[in-house]
């Protein structure tokens, strides 16, 4: 990864790891609907796929401080390890949750030899990446060390055509969404792609009327992200 985009990343998410105030927390009801919207997805996607959970070593590239890879760990996974660019994120994942193998490191030089994971995730984590040819070079380290297995992509998708591919930013996380295009582009085809996940600004809204939130999700034009499954040869 280039040392420009490299720290245009680390500072994009140390502002918002410092922000005052976060809607991703666990006592706000509206981030708990999105993400258990996100792990019923996500298990449901796997399922129907036939990627078996059961004793898969499994990386998460853009782990963060771990909870999707443990949540992994919980339905099944065997070893569970984990990169991240963030060392606050990755040393708070440690403490978290010790029994997974968290490291700091990038995502375009994975150390980690060829075919060593049965299953590689990400999540909204290459949309962060705003550079096409870096983001091209970690899908390429993805499937290298996954080859044989498994990639999945779980990322925003851009419910505008005209601006998926253009940087939506924020008070401090740019991001561009991939549409199904530019997913091909970084894995080739997939043998899943899906709409999922209501927008997460809805979500917002729903906290406490799960009920409405779960039949508005059931709206395609109102799911925010695409997830994936690729075989990789």
């Amino acid at each position: 990864m280039t040392e420009d985009e490299l720290q245009r990343i680390r500072s994009a998410y140390s502002r918002r790891d410092e922000a005052p105030t976060t809607p991703y927390r666990w006592d706000n009801p509206g981030y708990v609907f999105y993400m258990q919207t996100v792990e019923r997805s996500l298990l449901r996607a796997l399922d129907d796929a036939g990627v078996l959970l059961a004793d898969a070593r499994v990386l998460d590239v853009g782990c963060g401080s771990g909870y999707f890879l443990h949540r992994l760990r919980e339905y099944g996974a065997g070893e569970c390890v984990g990169i991240d660019l963030m060392e606050d994120r990755i040393a708070v994942g440690r403490q978290r949750y010790p029994t997974l193998d968290l490291r700091v490191g990038s995502a375009t030089e994975l150390p980690y030899g060829d075919r060593a994971f049965d299953l590689v995730t990400q999540f909204t984590c290459l949309s962060s990446i705003l550079q096409d040819d870096v983001r091209l070079a970690a899908a390429h380290e993805m499937k290298r060390v996954a080859r044989g297995g498994w990639v999945l992509s779980f990322d925003m998708r851009g419910r505008r055509p005209l601006m998926s591919r253009r940087p939506k930013m924020s008070a401090s996380t740019p991001t561009i969404a991939l549409d199904r295009r530019e997913l091909v582009r970084l894995f080739g085809e997939p043998v899943m792609l899906r709409r999922e996940a209501l927008a997460f600004e809805v979500a917002q809204r729903m906290g406490r009327h799960s009920l409405i939130g779960t039949v508005l999700g059931t709206v395609p034009p109102l799911r925010s992200h695409l997830l994936g499954l690729w075989r990789v040869t």
